[in-house]
């Protein structure tokens, strides 16, 4: 694949100063996530991340980052929150990139069934 097909993936960061050096870092490692997500789904339609910050006293700022990932089968939604807008996009990348490494058609979670169902199953013999 060659670096045009991975510039057609729609990416945004909505809410991030523009002349931020922090910000512009951050918002490179989303892009750099996308686009890894990208080489294993060559379909994603959107990656989109909305940045809140909230500025508390002494001028600490916190940032909550909402991260969405369009495919056209399905969505995947992060949320992170931290005082260093960098490490919030870090620990979105990383969620993004289990995305890679976890299998498709095997389920997540298996489901045990309820004591209710084990007790009718029991007595239905």
């Amino acid at each position: 694949m060659s670096e045009q097909e991975f510039g057609e993936i729609p990416i945004e960061v909505v809410g991030l100063p523009r002349d931020d050096v922090e910000s512009r870092k951050a918002e490179l490692k989303f892009q750099r996530a996308a686009q890894s997500l990208g080489r294993i789904h060559n379909d994603i339609l959107e990656a989109r991340a909305i940045v809140k910050t909230s500025t508390l006293e002494k001028d600490r700022k916190r940032y909550e980052v909402q991260a969405l990932i369009k495919l056209p089968k399905e969505q995947f939604d992060f949320t992170e929150e931290g005082w260093s807008v960098e490490q919030v996009f870090e620990k979105i990348g990383e969620k993004v990139k289990r995305l890679m490494t976890k299998p498709r058609d095997k389920p997540s979670h298996h489901r045990h069934p309820s004591r209710k169902e084990m007790e009718s199953a029991r007595f239905a013999e």
